[in-house]
């Protein structure tokens, strides 16, 4: 990116967090076309939510006696 051959790049998380002091990516972290979101970047209010109703309607679905999904 910093010769100007790859215009951009993003990367959902890293195999270690934080990243290790010689991880390559602390020498573009800074970059205005580099983004690396973190393990949690998926948890939006509404994803949470979504996740809030899922569990409500699988535990409701259990108790009346037709549990979902199950394996």
């Amino acid at each position: 990116m910093q010769s100007g051959q790859i215009v951009g790049a993003g990367f959902d998380v890293v195999t270690q967090e934080p990243l290790p002091a010689a991880h390559p990516f602390h020498a573009i972290l800074s970059h205005p076309a580099f983004i690396l979101t973190p393990h949690v970047a998926w948890a939006s209010d509404e994803a949470m939510q979504a996740l809030a109703d899922q569990l409500v309607d699988n535990v409701a679905a259990f108790a009346g006696g037709m549990p979902r999904h199950v394996v």
